[in-house]
């Protein structure tokens, strides 16, 4: 008999895995190969029929640039450095970067220009 809650930890792992290796474009042959293990292995781990070992997680904890709380589902929110915004900017100039960085500012004020954008009146 097995444990749900024990079956959903494993799918939550799993999930987060695959999750991760995704986000970062990479495919499960490049994982197998820094791994050292099977690439069929890498499949049963995202998919739950193979538990991964301690020594595994925490390499795929380096990998991915994740936090092994992520990875194992108890913390919520994965590593901001990880996210398609941080890859796609990541290699922009500093003054791209201050850009991306006024218009998200300018998006999450619900795209109304702040103070310094206002006309100047005589």
């Amino acid at each position: 008999m097995s444990d749900p809650d024990s079956t959903n930890e494993h799918t939550v792992v799993a999930e987060r895995l695959r999750e991760a290796r995704e986000t970062l474009g990479f495919t499960q042959a490049e994982v197998s190969a820094a791994l050292g293990i099977p690439r069929t292995s890498v499949n049963a781990i995202e998919t739950g029929k193979r538990n991964v070992s301690a020594i595994e997680l925490r390499r795929l904890s380096r990998l991915y640039r994740r936090d092994v709380e992520w990875l194992l589902g108890e913390d919520a929110q994965p590593v901001a450095q990880d996210s398609a915004l941080y890859r796609a900017t990541s290699e922009l100039s500093r003054e791209d970067k201050e850009q991306v960085l006024r218009f998200a500012q300018f998006l999450a004020a619900g795209g109304r220009p702040g103070p310094a954008a206002e006309p100047r009146r005589n």
